[in-house]
């Protein structure tokens, strides 16, 4: 019988490359200014060496999908690549359209400039809805100091598992006074999760891990 040794020593090298470019595609979702498009900020600088996506406390200064491409995020000697995609916050549609014009107007923004950004705001979230098909993981980066129980956060897990997109509970801002994450990890229990600050990085090496562990 002819010796398969060689052959096989390819297939597994194959398989290893293989792996090793499998690309995920992942979206990063939540209600607005919970720390979503600074979680991307530094995922991008980590891996890229640079973050330029403009982080604001206004509502909705993420009103388009934002995207790059090719980030190899590495965790335990391990490897995924991601191509990642930042969301405009999820609001129900009514909502939205009433109390963030005022919120606008309340920023010192101009009428005219608050309808325009506020028509850009529900253009995004209708988006990121239909964008969900397209998506192998997403981010669900809640503010550990809210109410973890609000209707969108249900609304936001359940369009991703309607997708059969693999949600990670990311329980942010946890470096700030009022901080809750083991509440979010008790509404949350059945999905992966992590508690973290995106802003100085706290726990940011175990949501790679988890990333890579849930998607690798």
């Amino acid at each position: 019988m002819p010796n398969k040794t060689p052959i096989n020593r390819i297939i597994n090298w194959l398989m290893r490359l293989f792996r090793l470019r499998k690309k995920i595609k992942i979206g990063v979702y939540g209600p607005p200014n919970t720390g979503k498009t600074t979680l991307a900020n530094k995922i991008i600088s980590d891996f890229l060496g640079y973050s330029d996506w403009v982080v604001s406390d206004i509502p909705h200064e993420t009103r388009i999908i934002q995207s790059k491409r090719e980030i190899q995020i590495k965790s335990d000697n391990n490897t995924l690549i991601i191509d990642l995609f930042d969301m405009p916050g999820i609001i129900h549609k009514d909502i939205l359209t009433d109390r963030h014009y005022y919120t606008f107007l309340e920023h010192g923004i101009g009428k005219a400039e608050a309808k325009r950004r506020l028509h850009e705001a529900i253009k995004g979230v209708v988006k990121s809805v239909k964008f969900a098909e397209k998506l192998d993981c997403a981010l669900v980066v809640l503010d550990s100091r809210d109410d973890p129980y609000l209707k969108v956060n249900a609304i936001i897990l359940g369009l991703l598992e309607s997708n059969d997109v693999k949600p990670i509970v990311v329980a942010n801002k946890i470096d700030l006074p009022g901080a809750d994450p083991e509440m979010v990890k008790e509404a949350f229990s059945k999905y992966p999760f992590v508690h973290m600050s995106a802003k100085n990085g706290q726990n940011i090496d175990k949501l790679y891990s988890l990333i890579i562990k849930t998607m690798g």
